[in-house]
């Protein structure tokens, strides 16, 4: 019997509840909030993701990217490795789209044809 999309939506729906409530996410979600809490990371980040949109943004328009951006990236990059909430942060995000990835590669994998239909 072919599943409905009520169904399928309401798998997807218990799909979310069962992540909500895993560690992974529950780790992520507070390191966002002890980042935003600190106004020294929140700064770091802040100022990190405007040099980053910066050099993308020149690297787009086929600009050259002087020393000094690349410096002032290197130097945030720097100060973001020695902030412990940012640390806390990057690590929380990397378990948290590992474990993404692995149920993405599941469903992807339930998806592909068997071998009978081509």
């Amino acid at each position: 019997m072919e599943p409905t999309l009520e169904k399928i939506i309401e798998l997807a729906r218990k799909l979310g509840e069962t992540i909500r409530v895993h560690e992974r996410y529950l780790a992520l979600r507070r390191a966002e909030t002890n980042v935003m809490g600190d106004v020294s990371a929140r700064k770091v980040q802040d100022d990190l993701e405007l040099q980053l949109t910066k050099m993308h943004n020149l690297e787009a328009e086929q600009k050259p990217i002087e020393v000094a951006d690349k410096r002032e990236l290197a130097r945030l990059q720097e100060v973001a490795r020695s902030a412990p909430a940012l640390q806390e942060l990057l690590k929380a995000q990397a378990d948290y789209f590992e474990m993404m990835n692995l149920v993405n590669n599941a469903i992807l994998g339930a998806l592909a044809p068997d071998e009978e239909e081509g």
